[in-house]
This record gives C-alpha cells, structure tokens and sequence, in this order.
C-alpha cells in the first residue's frame, strides 16, 4: 500500500510537472502570438500610411482619362456623327460645333464613381459652356468649316462634302484639303 501510496503520489507529480510544462508552452505561443499580432499592426500601420501617401498623390478629380476610354469615346462620337450625317448632313455641321466641347469633356470629367460624375461634370459645364467660353470654341469650329470645305465659294457642295467627311473611312482625312481639327474649349 506505501508502495501504491508512492506510485500515486509520483504519478500525479508527473501530472502536475506536464501540467506545468503545457502551461509554459501555451504562455510561449501566446506571448509569440502577441509578438505577431504587434508585428503586423506595424505592418498594417505601415501599409495604410502608404496607400494614405498615394491617394493624397492621385488627382482630385479621380484618375485621369485612359487613352484608351478616350479613343472609345471617339470611336463612339465619329460612329454616331457618320450614321446621323448620313441621316441628315446638316449634322456635320453640328458635329464640327461640338466636338471641341466632346474633347473638354472627356478630358475633364471623371467617372469614378457617381459622385465624382456629378460633380465633375457640373465643374465642366461651369468652365466650359459658358458663353465667354463658348464663343471662341464656334468661333474655331466656324473657321475649320470656312477652310475645310467650299461652304464660302460654293455652299450647295457642302451636302456632298459632309457625306463624303464622314463616309471616307478616316475623319482626319474628310475633305482632303482639311486642316487640323478645331482645338479643345480651353
């Protein structure tokens, strides 16, 4: 009975001593966890500092127009000018009007999100299509009409002239005597 007294006694000590080693090893991977836990709150800090220091470098009007949602948009205004001018060639001239206020549109508004739609386009109509603005912009388009086709020496060739603008394949190249487009609404 000593003997099993013993026996007892020293199995329960060994309990109580593994007991004690699993208590250590949990407070070693709990203050490791800690450690970790700090570490990346460091790293987290860290990263949002950096994205904070790259939106504060971003423009306030959202990112700026790709040159490929640029040449879209073109795509799309010379597609829709070439279908309505062949509809009605009255709307060449339209088109000629307008396209300057097209280029300060899509260079200056922003689609980010809806707000930043609203708010940059509300600022585009503010700059931009005012009549101070305005009057140089037809002013120009006036002139590349004058100068790109007979609409002074000969106006009834000007039907035949917007149809073959928009039907050449390449606007740049209707009339062929044309020069450069009419610059953007500054």
């Amino acid at each position: 009975m000593l003997l099993q007294f013993i026996t007892q006694q020293l199995s329960k000590a060994a309990m109580l001593q593994k007991g004690a080693e699993y208590i250590r090893q949990l407070r070693a991977e709990r203050e490791q966890l800690k450690e970790d836990m700090a570490s990346l709150r460091q790293e987290i800090e860290g990263l949002n500092a950096a994205i904070s220091n790259c939106q504060s470098m971003l423009p306030a009007t959202g990112a700026p127009v790709s040159r490929q949602r640029a040449g879209k948009m073109r795509e799309r205004f010379d597609e829709f000018v070439r279908i309505r001018t062949l509809q009605n060639w009255k709307f060449w001239i339209f088109s000629i009007l307008f396209e300057p206020l097209l280029i300060s549109f899509n260079s200056t508004v922003s689609t980010a999100s809806l707000e930043d739609l609203c708010r940059t386009t509300l600022l585009w109509v503010e700059q931009h299509c005012s009549l101070v603005d305005l009057r140089p912009a037809v002013l120009n388009s006036l002139r590349y009409l004058c100068t790109a086709t007979d609409i002074l020496s000969d106006p009834s060739r000007l039907p035949e002239e917007a149809t073959r603008a928009v039907t050449s394949g390449d606007s740049k190249n209707a009339p062929s005597r044309a020069p450069p487009r009419p610059p953007p609404v500054q």
